[in-house]
């Protein structure tokens, strides 16, 4: 007798008690591998992302990066608002983070300050720096930012952007701001002291990594 059948009443008819004999403690299913995101089928990988609090997801990610976001999301709701979540946010969709300035800040290079806030910030809101590779037309010439030839006729690919952005407001709490900026590359200056030996020209660029 199972332990549903050992409960029924003494006046359970015979569908009760063939019913309470169908019932079993063990479960067929492996509750624990289902609800694990390294071990879970492949085509509930969605409803656990759901189940999970996932908040930033895109359908062709490959499996191995939705595992890892599933893995990482209940530590990650708790640094909502925070740098660490804009960085991890950012690596999902293959950009970096190179700073982040926040308001109201005491002390911003660069701008003038009266007081305690800078002019022209608001409070609550951050700028960040990112970097994300971007690529030309396929078989374009590329000067300045026209490509010239019959890759001028195709619009280079924002996608990695548009990710980054919406990475970036996924990572930010709600009662604050962010502005974003990609220009990771800019001119050589005289006051980066570059070496005379010929390895620098005239109009070159170099990595930015500042605000």
């Amino acid at each position: 007798m199972s332990a549903a059948g050992a409960i029924l009443p003494t006046s359970a008819g015979p569908f009760e008690r063939a019913l309470a004999d169908a019932m079993s403690d063990t479960l067929p299913v492996p509750i624990a591998a289902v609800f694990d995101p390294a071990q879970t089928p492949s085509a509930f990988i969605p409803w656990l992302a759901v189940h999970d609090g996932v908040r930033l997801w895109f359908s062709d990610w490959p499996e191995e990066l939705k595992r890892l976001v599933i893995e990482d999301a209940p530590v990650l709701a708790g640094k909502v608002g925070l740098r660490t979540a804009s960085v991890r946010m950012l690596f999902y969709v293959d950009g970096s983070l190179l700073d982040v300035v926040s308001y109201p800040t005491p002390f911003v290079q660069g701008r003038a300050v009266i007081g305690r806030t800078p002019i022209g910030h608001p409070a609550f809101v951050a700028r960040h720096l990112v970097k994300v590779e971007t690529a030309a037309p396929a078989g374009a010439f590329v000067m300045g930012r026209a490509a010239i030839g019959s890759a001028r006729y195709r619009t280079p690919s924002r996608e990695k952007i548009r990710r980054a952005l919406i990475a970036l407001a996924t990572a930010k709490s709600p009662e604050s701001e962010y502005r974003a900026d990609f220009g990771h590359k800019r001119p050589l200056l005289l006051a980066d002291a570059p070496s005379l030996d010929g390895s620098h020209h005239l109009g070159e660029f170099v990595a930015r990594n500042k605000l």
